[in-house]
């Protein structure tokens, strides 16, 4: 009698807690973002959902703590869904930059694509060949390669970058009220981008930052 009145009680606990848990979610889809970055990405995307009054419970940026590159972020993003498989998306971003396990990274999220309902609803969210090439699109269009041989590509893109953002660093919060205005400009470069790749058959440079944005401004429509 004890052991069912307490097996009894634990149940409508659970299911008050479920309850509470709905009631704090809004009535669109529930996301899991995981960024490569620790500080900028996230910084960026923090912003973003609180500019456009997404409810924090619907979107989650999950905190990356195997890595850096973009297999541990897929990794990440998996283990989050297969914890909570609540999620309508879960969007990797990650960048190219001289990454190995980039390729990889894209494979394993076409073959959770390919297995439909029973996989992870995964989307990859990348930048050639780094995510400061999004925020430099908010001020220019450019389609050159960054490859000098002086320094590493990231690092031109950035030096290009603080022409337009002067002091820039991967740590500031400030990144997305920086380029706030200016991100319909960026939307449109990215695309306009993505067409000249297409037709080069090349992806450097480009970005699909652009798709994670316009998916979170339209998520309450």
């Amino acid at each position: 009698m004890g052991s069912d009145d307490f097996h009894h009680k634990r149940k409508a606990r659970a299911v008050r807690s479920f309850k509470r848990k709905l009631a704090k979610r809004a009535p669109y889809d529930m996301v899991l973002i995981v960024c490569e970055g620790e500080k900028a990405e996230p910084n960026y995307f923090r912003a973003l959902i609180d500019d456009l009054q997404l409810n924090t419970a619907n979107i989650k940026i999950a905190k990356n703590t195997a890595g850096s590159s973009p297999r541990n972020v897929v990794d990440t993003g998996k283990k989050e869904y297969k914890n909570e498989k609540d999620y309508d998306a879960v969007y990797c971003v990650f960048d190219k930059d001289q990454h190995p396990s980039y390729a990889e990274a894209l494979d394993i999220i076409r073959r959770e694509k390919a297995r439909g309902k029973r996989g992870c609803p995964m989307h990859a969210i990348t930048s050639v060949p780094c995510f400061e090439f999004w925020l430099l699109l908010h001020f220019i269009y450019t389609t050159k390669g960054f490859d000098t041989g002086h320094g590493s590509i990231c690092a031109n893109v950035i030096s290009d970058l603080k022409t337009h953002i002067h002091g820039y660093g991967k740590g500031d919060t400030a990144i997305y009220q920086y380029t706030r205005e200016h991100i319909s400009t960026a939307i449109l470069n990215a695309k306009k981008i993505e067409r000249h790749c297409r037709i080069g058959g090349t992806d450097t440079p480009s970005t699909d930052i652009y798709k994670l944005v316009e998916y979170l401004q339209q998520l309450k429509k």
